[in-house]
């Protein structure tokens, strides 16, 4: 997935509740790809306010990442075999 696609998706999200998760069904092949697509991801979030909290991947491809990334828990996705960001958006005030 292109960072230029990530920018897209990111203005189309799915808020539930407090959060904004982005799910992304083409993961980048390499580990490097990757890594680009979350300092993206966490960039966007602190950019909007809205900090990345969590990170879910297929972790039979990158058996090598470590559980946190910058303070950030990845998991396993399972079966899923899609990347997932959990952003977590302000609360706004009641009216």
């Amino acid at each position: 997935m292109a960072l230029v696609n990530l920018e897209q998706l990111f203005e189309k999200d799915f808020p539930l509740a407090n959060n904004i998760i982005l799910t992304v069904t083409e993961v980048p092949d390499c580990e490097e790809q990757l890594l680009k697509l979350f300092e993206r991801a966490m960039l966007r979030g602190f950019d909007n306010h809205a900090p990345l909290t969590q990170i879910q991947l297929p972790m039979e491809r990158f058996p090598d990442l470590d559980s946190k990334f910058w303070h950030i828990p990845i998991e396993d996705c399972g079966a899923a075999q899609v990347l997932r960001f959990f952003f977590e958006t302000p609360q706004t005030p009641a009216h």
